[in-house]
């Protein structure tokens, strides 16, 4: 007698199980992903590429900021503001604006610039 086979391309319960658990998990996986490439999560913000000098009113201290707040200046880019830090660190605080001159890459043009946006160290305002 010829006895019926099952039929071997049909897959059986525990491997329609571990399908689904399976195929469960890299959805999840893809959300997860999406979710924080995407930042979903965070409110939505408004990125302001292009900064006038008179945009910024405070005065940032030379002698104190790190780079990334130095960028913001007029005419300072990130390579400048880390060679400014870098300087700072290596030869110690600046006494005044002209000093700035001594860092690589930053001229008179740029100390005007940025003048009067800067401080040297604590404000000396006097109160009537």
């Amino acid at each position: 007698m010829l006895e019926k086979l099952p039929n071997s391309t049909s897959p059986t319960k525990k491997q329609l199980i571990v399908i689904f658990f399976l195929t469960t998990l890299l959805c999840i996986g893809v959300v997860i992903k999406a979710g924080t490439d995407y930042h979903w999560w965070l409110p939505e913000t408004e990125v302001i590429r292009n900064l006038n000098p008179e945009d910024i009113k405070i005065k940032l201290d030379v002698n104190k900021a790190p780079w990334y707040e130095l960028v913001l200046l007029p005419k300072l880019g990130e390579v400048k503001a880390k060679a400014i830090v870098n300087y700072r660190e290596k030869y110690g605080d600046f006494k005044t604006p002209e000093e700035l001159a001594k860092v690589n890459g930053i001229g008179t043009s740029i100390i005007d610039a940025i003048r009067e946006h800067i401080k040297i160290g604590p404000d000396t305002a006097s109160v009537d």
